[in-house]
């Protein structure tokens, strides 16, 4: 046998520096179309797939390679072939292309965490550049929650580089523990001790300023994870952890530290505890946050009724919220399920989250071996992960961690070495050995190249659309946007930065550049009901209503369910141009509309007793409509008020003073027409005898 040159694998401080690079990746300069998700997700999926090219040149080529399948690799694989393959099935294959990207992270992370060579000074490697990854996060986002810091753009503050406080926090989740391998470790240094734990000091302030009730779940729970195992492990923990007086010291200092930091913000001295119990108990949190939480999770539901054996393809929610019809009055631009187990389900069905589950079996399973059977400080690290693992799949039932690029690639690196070292202390389900040639290695290589490259192609493709799309911006030329459409696939979420150039032109009222825009949108997706909603209310502003008329007619035809904007805007506009029957028509059309749909919005009631009021024909339907908004709804103003003005047209001046007082005796009474009221007492007066 001819014998093979030894061949150093990857530098493991390369995981480490692309941590890093993705975490500081934003939109410093392009901050006109700030797309935080997307500037990561190309640093992530052409950095991992660099560092398995590099795996791959580096590993010797054998004559005879052995091939361990276990359950780990085959479940997680499947997964992936499934989601590839739903290519085929796809809704949109466009977003199922940029959906893809993303899992095929995961494969590269993947790759190159399983070929790692496994010690104590790789582990203790990765884990500092994660670490120190983790640290970059907070600390920035620090910086920005007490100097209002706003050199990148942020949806609302602290994000640090990620543009959403949720999003920057779910890294945190899968890296933080961690740490904790390296604090308990016997060769940290006294300097180190008290670097790691301003590190973490900092990291936890920051999780606390993010007023994030998915990841304080997340964390409580993996701390309450380490805890247990602390307090079952008490009389061998020395087996385990390394401690010493500058440990307890560093620990002490930090605890000070976070008590005063986290009450101190922008405004100065916050009480912390005020902000925490208005985050759980809060009538504004519960009643507005998690009720959006649940529509949407029910509107993912039906999407997975509709599809429950294979889903719609990757990247599908999104698509078939907008454009599918599963969209509803309030839930109907969500870009994400904000479940990553149910957006799974709508884009894999039953079979993708069967598969998922058992997937995540086998880690538990490998995990566990590695726990009993690896010396004390491995085992201690596959805990930690466990523990990190298990705090994001918390998470990922209220949130969406992978749908981003970080925790899908952390995701692919801590699967990648699992499976290895799990393959040290399970039975494999088959070891196949195969002899190969020289060909064939480069054969592998090559196709793993030509691939990356190709990936790397669409990725520039899409930079180059949002490079544009923000040149187009800065030089006020919108008229020229087709220049910005990708020339391979379009990018999921190019959909949802057109929608905000459209409410942005809207709202400023610069008619010819918005009217551009909402072609550009609908040209890729005709039942846009946002975009429809904007560009109708654009033409009936500048009056004009032939074409306007047109785009009430479609709308109508593909508004989702309880959401009546075309509807209104058509009496609006027979309302204007006096066409007096086609306006009764209407409102007639709209009235006989299922009662359950128009109960759906507490508005669409008022708004309809409302246009009731316009013609003396309709009055007969106003009585009615006033009783089934009371029934569906708590006071309205603007409504007792309409029944005000209602009651004064029939002379009916007893009724109308018992709605002025229904007005009077509540805490919201501004909108109550004052000349209308005195009118309605003088005259209510006047027919006292």
């Amino acid at each position: 046998m001819k014998k093979i040159k030894a061949v150093n694998g990857l530098n493991v401080y390369l995981i480490g520096v692309l941590a890093i690079l993705v975490v500081i990746s934003a939109p410093w300069l392009d901050q006109t179309v700030s797309n935080h998700s997307f500037v990561k997700s190309y640093f992530a999926g052409i950095g991992t797939g660099i560092l398995m090219l590099i795996t791959l040149w580096k590993k010797p080529e054998l004559s005879t390679i052995t091939l361990h399948i276990s359950w780990v690799k085959s479940s997680w694989l499947v997964l992936f072939l499934l989601g590839t393959i739903s290519i085929f099935w796809s809704v949109n294959v466009d977003f199922t292309i940029t959906k893809w990207m993303i899992w095929f992270t995961v494969f590269c992370a993947f790759v190159v965490g399983y070929n790692l060579k496994f010690d104590q000074e790789t582990l203790t490697k990765i884990c500092w550049g994660l670490v120190i990854a983790a640290f970059m996060i907070a600390a920035i986002g620090v910086f920005q929650y007490w100097f209002d810091f706003s050199a990148v753009t942020q949806a609302k503050a602290p994000a640090s580089t990620f543009g959403n406080k949720n999003m920057a926090t779910q890294p945190i989740v899968l890296i933080w523990p961690l740490a904790l391998f390296l604090f308990f470790s016997k060769k940290i240094t006294r300097p180190q001790t008290w670097l790691l734990s301003i590190m973490m000091l900092l990291i936890m302030v920051f999780i606390v300023y993010t007023r994030t009730r998915a990841s304080w779940v997340s964390i409580i729970g993996e701390a309450a994870l380490i805890a247990v195992f602390l307090l079952l492990k008490r009389k061998t923990l020395s087996d385990f952890i390394s401690w010493n007086a500058d440990k307890t010291k560093a620990v002490l200092l930090a605890l000070a530290l976070f008590a005063v930091l986290i009450n101190f913000g922008e405004d100065g001295w916050t009480w912390v505890w005020s902000s925490v119990e208005d985050k759980f108990t809060g009538d504004n949190s519960v009643t507005e946050s998690r009720q959006v939480r649940f529509r949407i999770w029910d509107v993912a539901i039906e999407m997975i009724k509709a599809s429950p054996l294979f889903g719609t393809g990757l990247g599908s929610w999104f698509h078939n919220e907008v454009q599918g019809g599963f969209g509803t009055y309030n839930i109907n631009s969500y870009q994400r399920a904000h479940n990553d187990f149910l957006e799974l389900g709508v884009e894999l069905g039953i079979t993708g989250m069967t598969l998922l589950v058992f997937a995540v079996g086998t880690l538990n399973v490998a995990i566990r071996k590695i726990f009993k059977n690896d010396d004390k400080d491995n085992a201690l690290f596959y805990f930690l992960l466990w523990v990190a693992l298990s705090g994001s799949f918390v998470q990922m039932q209220m949130s969406f961690p992978y749908q981003l690029a970080i925790p899908a690639m952390l995701l692919g690196f801590y699967i990648g070495f699992i499976a290895k070292r799990s393959e040290k202390f399970i039975q494999p389900i088959k070891l196949l050995n195969l002899k190969t040639k020289k060909i064939l290695h480069q054969t592998n290589k090559t196709f793993w190249l030509i691939m990356i490259i190709v990936i790397s192609v669409i990725y520039m493709d899409w930079i180059n659309t949002y490079s544009t799309l923000n040149y187009l911006n800065k030089k006020q030329k919108i008229h020229l946007l087709k220049q910005a459409t990708p020339r391979f696939f379009h990018h999921l979420e190019l959909q949802k930065i057109l929608g905000v150039f459209g409410t942005t032109y809207y709202k400023i009222a610069e008619p010819y550049k918005s009217i551009a825009i909402e072609k550009l949108i609908l040209s890729y997706w005709p039942h846009d009901n946002t975009s429809l909603n904007r560009y109708m209310h654009i033409l009936m502003k500048n009056k004009r209503y032939d074409e306007a008329l047109k785009v009430i007619k479609t709308f109508k035809k593909v508004s989702y369910r309880g959401l009546y904007s075309a509807h209104f805007n058509e009496l609006q506009l027979y309302l204007n141009t006096k066409q007096t029957e086609k306006y009764k028509q209407a409102f007639v059309e709209l009235l006989n509309q299922d009662d359950s749909a128009l109960s759906l919005n507490k508005n669409t009631y008022a708004a309809l007793l409302q246009y009731s009021l316009h013609n003396k024909d309709l009055y007969k339907y106003t009585e009615q409509i006033y009783q089934k908004h009371s029934k569906n709804n708590r006071y309205n103003c603007l409504v007792e008020n309409s029944m005000v003005l209602y009651y004064n047209f029939k002379k009916q001046y007893k009724k109308a003073k018992q709605h002025i007082d229904i007005i009077n005796k509540s805490s919201d009474s501004k909108c109550l027409d004052s000349a209308l009221s005195t009118s309605v007492l003088k005259a209510l007066k006047a027919q006292k005898p």
